[in-house]
């Protein structure tokens, strides 16, 4: 959210805004008399806060459809959208902050200090948060900005502006070397015999949550401890809000409380990142390491004898989304930290080879049983709120070159993979070049990859991956399993897997929820926890191979109640979620979310064009 404010903060107004009219130079100008007078002139003041930009950093990666607060969805007409402004002014901004910085001008406290202002005039957050969000990103800023002389705004804009379709000759392409062949594709069910396994995701636990305090409140995060609400109606709900909240501990204890007493036969467990928080100005490492300790210690207990198989999201370093390359030195700078304390919460579910690659960079692979085998990766390093990815953004610790290795060394043993990540190969928040890199990875390997398994969204959804040769033949599936938290406008959920003992395949899935509103109305008693729905059942399917998600999207291109029937999943039936409803042009954008595994293509989306 706050870690690419330098640029984001000024050219999101177009995309959330309408195009605005901004006279040449004004922004590089204005800019440059701040440096030069020590404050913002009164018409720079009043340019930017003619932006209409109040409170839009919260709402996750501009220039998309958001159904929500949380998560990309795809760019409204794609093809006909004039970016040329927005790449502009990331320009007109990034030079004379770089040139001041390089030149000595300034110090980092001084940095810190304009844009802080930034923050506060053209975003309207309040100082507090501004202070916070910005002082803890300043540090890697700044030494990427020195120690990388040679990058600017060409460079800085492609990558942070993606989403615009800004472009630049800094960024360098790369590709991974796959080895060559091919995996037969064959998936389906093959043993009648079944596997359980549990999918948990972003819970995102939050240390100050109070029932009854401020839920609606001036921050990006509200129902915080000491604050009082003036009309009942604002009181945060005991069991969680529907509003910007995240989940109180009391929450998450009684969701684990109820999994781990109804389903007693689970073989394995998913936890596919972000236990941590969304108060990314109020974080540090001592905490985020006492938030992790706790959650992970709450989920050894709950399940003591059940391997839990975990990755990490972008909200567990600090500052959020920052994975520094493992050269990079010092306590402010280095997320050498965060590996290593995951080495240390994970030691009770992998080995010694597992857990040297989680100090490496926070991905590993581990054999479940023999013939069976999950690749977990750090997919937040591409992320393109990450700032290192401005200091080196080549396949940030070779993980994806360990990714295809890893999974040819599985081909040659026979072994089927399960892939887990927390940020979703499409949509747009992932780099666009390590996108593409990983559909390849998929591609090639799609034969043994029997599912894969994400987060980051909060929603409930999949994305189906289909051959690059030829684009009709669908090759995989990634689902997401929703979110605990109910930040923002969703109900708690959990997801079931069933998957076939032998090829390991999904053969289905349950979802499991309860909803807010009900819950909050009896705080004495806990929440009615129920089965919302099957894979199979509620969309008439035989399965939930690749191929039957296609028979799916076809369903949904043509028949609008089915994608209806998507987007209700999708909040778990959250009450607001559904209060709002979701028109033609949101349909259609989630269908082509669904429908697109590599960001920019589109070519599904073309091909399954609704009918309706």
């Amino acid at each position: 959210m706050w870690g690419h404010f330098f640029v984001l903060s000024v050219i999101a107004a177009t995309a959330l805004g309408g195009e605005i009219s901004i006279p040449p130079n004004a922004v590089r100008n204005g800019m440059k008399d701040r440096f030069r007078t020590g404050t913002f002139s009164l018409e720079f003041q009043q340019l930017l806060q003619s932006m209409g930009m109040a409170h839009k950093f919260r709402s996750g990666v501009p220039a998309i459809t958001a159904i929500d607060g949380y998560g990309a969805q795809i760019p409204q007409n794609v093809e006909e959208r004039d970016d040329h402004i927005m790449c502009e002014l990331c320009n007109e901004l990034l030079d004379p902050i770089l040139e001041e910085v390089r030149s000595g001008a300034i110090t980092s406290e001084e940095l810190a200090d304009v844009v802080i202002q930034l923050c506060v005039l053209l975003v309207y957050e309040s100082y507090e948060v501004c202070e916070g969000a910005i002082n803890a990103n300043v540090d890697a800023v700044w030494y990427i900005a020195l120690a990388r002389p040679e990058k600017g705004a060409e460079t800085v804009c492609p990558i942070i502006g993606q989403g615009y379709g800004c472009t630049g000759t800094g960024v360098e392409d790369w590709s991974i070397d796959i080895a060559p062949g091919s995996s037969d594709i064959n998936h389906g069910i093959v043993s009648g015999e079944e596997l359980q396994g549990l999918l948990l995701t972003d819970f995102h636990y939050d240390p100050y949550y109070e029932p009854g305090s401020l839920a609606n409140c001036n921050l990006p995060v509200c129902c915080t401890v000491n604050t009082v609400p003036v009309n009942p109606e604002d009181a945060a709900g005991f069991w969680g809000d529907y509003r910007d909240c995240d989940t109180g501990l009391h929450a998450i204890d009684e969701a684990l409380e109820f999994i781990s007493t109804l389903h007693t036969d689970l073989d394995f467990i998913y936890y596919t990142g972000d236990v941590i928080h969304h108060r990314v100005w109020n974080t540090s490492i001592e905490t985020n390491i006492h938030d992790l300790t706790l959650i992970f210690d709450r989920l050894d207990a709950a399940f003591p004898n059940t391997p839990i198989y975990s990755v990490l999201g972008n909200h567990e370093p600090h500052p959020v989304n920052v994975f520094a390359p493992l050269e990079i030195q010092g306590e402010r700078l280095s997320t050498q930290w965060l590996f290593d304390l995951s080495a240390d919460l994970w030691a009770r579910w992998l080995d010694e080879d597992a857990l040297a690659t989680v100090r490496l960079g926070g991905y590993y692979t581990a054999l479940v049983k023999p013939g069976f085998r999950v690749i977990a990766i750090n997919s937040n390093v591409a992320y393109i709120q990450n700032w290192w990815l401005l200091y080196d953004h080549v396949d940030p610790y070779g993980q994806l070159q360990w990714m295809a290795d890893t999974l040819y060394q599985a081909e040659l043993n026979g072994e089927r993979v399960h892939i887990l990540s927390h940020i979703p190969s499409n949509g747009g928040s992932a780099l666009q070049i390590w996108s593409r890199e990983y559909r390849r990875i998929i591609d090639r390997f799609a034969g043994i990859i029997s599912g894969a398994f994400n987060g980051h969204a909060h929603r409930d959804e999949l994305i189906l991956y289909h051959s690059i040769e030829n684009p009709t033949q669908p090759i995989s599936v990634a689902w997401n399993g929703g979110s605990l938290t109910t930040a923002s406008n969703k109900n708690p959920n959990y997801k079931l897997f069933k998957i076939d003992a032998e090829n390991f395949e999904v053969v289905d899935f349950e979802v499991w929820a309860y909803n807010l509103t009900a819950a909050n109305l009896t705080p004495d008693i806990t929440p009615d926890w129920f089965m919302m729905y099957s894979f199979k059942d509620a969309y008439g399917l035989s399965g939930a191979a690749p191929q039957d998600v296609r028979q799916l999207a076809i369903k949904m291109s043509t028949d609008r109640s089915v994608i209806e029937q998507y987007f209700r999943f999708s909040s778990r039936y959250a009450d607001t979620t559904l209060a709002w409803g979701c028109d033609d042009q949101c349909l259609s954008d989630m269908l082509c979310n669904m429908l697109q595994s590599e960001f920019r293509d589109y070519t599904q989306c073309w091909e399954l064009a609704p009918e309706w």
